[in-house]
């Protein structure tokens, strides 16, 4: 509104001179009273003003319509439109032209308010723009190229080249890319052996790879990986390492190759009562049993080993000729063997083995060269 010498006069918003309003701003001519809550949330170049603190005159900023707001280069009409997103008297429910969603969108996009431009994006997604339009304002206003493959798919595939005034719309390198689209779709179908190809003989889904390809927004993803399933990014399992087991708490030794060293132990010990019980069989042949001292056997004597199961018969009081049998020697024990055979001779397990008397005319027997006999270690 202009008076008679030309200046126009400041008069209050129709619509949003709010009376519960805490904060009043001047656009143009028109003065706004309205919520502070909603620019203070959403954004950063209103919270930094709110927070600026009080003027010349110890008034709050915004806090009357003589120390109002200033917001340049906005238009009265565009701020209106902006307001309305958050005074929508329908709620949910916002039908808007064109024009209006793109006055939101510039304000929104000008003073950071993020959810403003989400709700915008969602709802230019609903109307029907032309695809260089819509290209060229994605572009301006940093949306997403996502949004906008379709659009890059219809102008590949249409028949006729871009004009002049479309390429200056949607700027070089724009241009460029869907030029080098359309080349590569021409070559692809030259390769499939059609001499006279038409865009209209080509899949969107063929032509989408291509756009993808050329405005480098990625191939399609793929399916997700089912949850709780391990991924190995070779797509082979890693080699499995075993390691020792640890030493058992009581001090004993840790199993070698699968067999503890008490296991080895127990199973050497029954391989030396079966080999002396073997020997002891044949001394029994010739000789009574009897029950061993309790006292430290006496070391053993050099001497060879008869055998009594083959020696031929001779008369009383003959000389007796033995002949010398050499039997290998049996495996060393450990020192751990031996003291596990003698706790184990101490808790009674040696009543089964056979013993033979000791005498001066009937020593044990002794295997030649090694200095070992049945019961030196019993």
């Amino acid at each position: 509104m202009v008076n008679e010498h030309g200046v126009s006069r400041v008069v209050q918003h129709k619509d949003y001179y709010l009376r519960g309003g805490d904060m009043t701003v001047m656009v143009e001519n028109h003065l706004y009273r309205i919520h502070s809550y909603f620019f203070e949330r959403e954004s950063l170049f209103f919270r930094q003003k709110l927070l600026a603190g009080p003027s010349g005159d110890g008034e709050d900023h915004g806090s009357n319509d003589t120390n109002a707001y200033t917001l340049d280069d906005v238009k009265s009409e565009d701020f209106a439109r902006f307001l309305w997103v958050f005074y929508n008297p329908k709620y949910s429910v916002y039908e808007a032209s064109l024009d209006v969603w793109l006055s939101i969108l510039r304000l929104a996009t000008r003073w950071g308010f993020n959810n403003v431009k989400e709700l915008t994006v969602r709802e230019l997604e609903k109307l029907d723009i032309e695809c260089v339009d819509k290209i060229s304002i994605y572009h301006e206003y940093s949306i997403s190229k996502l949004y906008l493959i379709p659009s890059y798919i219809a102008i590949v595939k249409r028949g006729v080249p871009l004009t002049f005034t479309e390429g200056v719309k949607l700027g070089m390198e724009t241009v460029l890319r869907i030029a080098d689209a359309r080349e590569r779709v021409r070559q692809q179908a030259s390769e499939n052996g059609v001499r006279t190809p038409s865009f209209d003989d080509f899949e969107d889904s063929d032509v989408e790879i291509l756009v993808r390809d050329v405005f480098g927004l990625g191939s399609r993803p793929t399916s997700p990986t089912p949850t709780g399933a391990s991924t190995i990014p070779n797509g082979t399992p890693g080699p499995t390492i075993k390691l020792n087991s640890p030493p058992k708490a009581n001090g004993a030794s840790a199993p070698r190759n699968g067999v503890s060293a008490d296991t080895a132990a127990k199973t050497s010990v029954d391989s030396m009562r079966t080999f002396t019980t073997a020997m002891g069989s044949q001394v029994s042949t010739a000789q009574p049993v009897a029950a061993l001292p309790s006292t430290t056997p006496a070391p053993p004597l050099q001497t060879t080993t008869t055998t009594p199961a083959t020696a031929p018969a001779t008369k009383p009081g003959a000389s007796t000729t033995s002949t010398a049998t050499s039997v290998p020697p049996p495996p060393l024990q450990p020192a751990a063997d031996k003291d596990k055979d003698l706790l184990l001779d101490k808790a009674g397990n040696k009543s089964h083995l056979p013993e033979t008397p000791k005498s001066a005319n009937n020593p044990p027997p002794k295997f030649a060269g090694t200095g070992w006999s049945p019961g030196a270690w019993f």
